[in-house]
């Protein structure tokens, strides 16, 4: 099975369109708080995970000098033909070697929860660790976990969104998320993604399935973790306007 955000497919294809309007969403405002981040460091700027450059084009539309990593070609593709300012890379968070140091680094949108053990997760604070310059700043985006979530059983499966419309065919998509299994031992979960195209008729013309796995860290947990590679944590917020932290919310770690 294709895995989501990785090996090409819809959730590549639409990705942009179905995040274009962070309005009420979890990530709401993200970006500002990049950017004023950025403003406090200067450059250069790292950003693990960059998908097709939300984040790292406007940071580099501000003036930064901004690489971008992901493990995804496909991701890659589309955020080069989006724009030449920023140097997109690919390569693993888990695992990296970039031959300078940077200012700011950032892992934004929950990307570090793709990594699914403690020791992919130490790899790449470390990892982080090597290329952060000394004063800069590094920030990473979690959720933090509700555990009704968290159980074996799951919680049930739903329609994350209807009527998407692909932003090159205009053909129109509906997604649904179905059987999430949780594993509460290693912290992680497995749902499968189900999209459905049609066409101006209604017609089924595609189906694709992927599969979505994330590992949840408690935010004692993260702290310890950061605190073990060798980081000072600065803050958490809840959210990216600098409420406090609180259950159920954002962990938004900002660490030098």
């Amino acid at each position: 099975m294709r895995a989501h955000y990785r090996d090409g497919g819809l959730s590549i294809e639409l990705y942009d369109v179905r995040h274009a309007d962070d309005r009420g969403k979890v990530f709401e405002g993200d970006v500002a708080f990049f950017l004023g981040q950025a403003r406090r460091t200067g450059g250069p700027i790292l950003e693990l995970g960059c998908g097709t450059g939300r984040v790292a084009i406007p940071l580099a539309g501000a003036g930064f000098d901004v690489t971008g990593l992901d493990l995804s070609p496909h991701m890659l593709r589309i955020a080069r033909r989006k724009s030449a300012a920023v140097r997109f890379v690919r390569g693993s968070m888990e695992r990296f070697r970039l031959g300078r140091r940077f200012r700011l680094i950032l892992i934004p949108f929950r990307a570090f929860q793709h990594l699914l053990t403690p020791e992919a997760q130490r790899r790449c604070l470390m990892s982080v660790r090597e290329h952060l310059a000394p004063g800069g700043r590094f920030i990473v985006d979690l959720f933090d976990p509700r555990l009704e979530y968290c159980l074996p059983q799951g919680p049930k499966a739903g329609v994350v969104r209807d009527s998407i419309v692909h932003p090159e065919t205009g053909r129109r998509f509906r997604v649904v998320v179905r059987d999430r299994i949780n594993d509460p031992f290693r912290q992680t979960f497995r749902e499968t993604w189900d999209w459905t195209e049609r066409d101006s008729k209604g017609r089924v013309v595609r189906r694709v399935r992927d599969e979505l796995s994330l590992r949840w860290t408690y935010r004692w947990e993260m702290r310890y973790l950061l605190e073990l590679c060798g980081f000072r944590v600065l803050a958490c917020h809840g959210d990216f306007r600098g409420d406090a932290a609180r259950y159920g919310a954002e962990q938004i770690w900002v660490a030098t």
